[in-house]
């Protein structure tokens, strides 16, 4: 009776080890499928976020597209100035959309790692200095003054020059893009501690510190005071994997008015 009484206990027990392991595998399973549920709404939450940003970008200067052209194609009396003003702004419109095309399709290229740096020996000083024709135009336009500081002597690195004028340009394009008509851009170029330092500064509408840590990320929509103009937070993000990929940093200092400072430093590679 004894030994029946303690099977009759004991049976659940036994029962209940005997069906762990598939009680475990079931339990496994959930989990997993749990997960997998979980980052597939992640995945799917990032891909919504980022075709939002993407067509809120678009939106913009194409209604503005749409809005000139319709005018122009219908017989409306303007003069021939006007007429031409809206075809330009139909032209640096539709040249900011093939700017943002670009810059995703690189910020993408950089961040897969299938842009492939092409290190040579160039001079930095020359390197910078056709940076700046390329933006001087867009400068002059604004009667802003672009004043650099370089060393006399050559200094000679290693580094890829298409990616850092890319960079450079990058820079240089916010600082005219954020400085008011007839203000100041300095740029400078020094050696500290086995690296080149370039700084660029402006005399623009200056960055509030809420904003600072979005800086560098990919659309990360940066308002400046003093006016309706933003960035779309890609540009820097893209300067920030170049520097990555030269083992540089980039840092900025910025007053709300002041204007902002951006220091680019690049070791040099032996």
């Amino acid at each position: 009776m004894l030994a029946y009484r303690l099977n009759d206990i004991i049976r659940p027990y036994l029962i209940h080890h005997q069906e762990m392991p598939l009680r475990m595998e079931q339990v496994s399973k959930s989990a997993k499928n749990t997960y997998d549920e979980s980052a597939h709404f992640g995945i799917q939450r990032l891909k919504s976020r980022i075709v939002n940003q993407i067509s809120h970008e678009f939106r913009t200067p194409l209604t503005s597209i749409i809005g000139f052209a319709e005018v122009l194609k219908e017989d409306v009396q303007i003069d021939e100035k006007q007429r031409r003003e809206y075809a330009n702004y139909i032209r640096n419109e539709g040249l900011r959309l093939t700017k943002l095309i670009n810059d995703l399709i690189g910020l993408d290229a950089l961040e897969a790692g299938q842009v492939d740096l092409q290190i040579k020996e160039y001079e930095v000083q020359e390197t910078i200095r056709y940076a700046i024709t390329l933006i001087a135009e867009t400068a002059q336009s604004k009667f802003i003054r672009i004043m650099t500081i370089l060393p006399i002597e050559p200094i000679v690195v290693k580094f890829d020059r298409d990616r850092i004028i890319q960079a450079l340009y990058q820079l240089l394009h916010n600082a005219v893009r954020f400085t008011k008509p007839k203000g100041l851009i300095n740029l400078t170029l020094e050696m500290n501690d086995n690296h080149v330092v370039i700084s660029i500064r402006d005399n623009g509408s200056g960055i509030p510190a809420k904003d600072i840590p979005a800086l560098f990320k990919r659309f990360g929509k940066l308002y400046h005071p003093g006016g309706e103009t933003q960035s779309n937070g890609i540009g820097l993000a893209i300067v920030k994997r170049i520097v990555d990929q030269h083992d540089g940093d980039i840092a900025v200092q910025s007053q709300v008015g002041e204007g902002s400072t951006f220091t680019v430093r690049i070791p040099i590679l032996v």
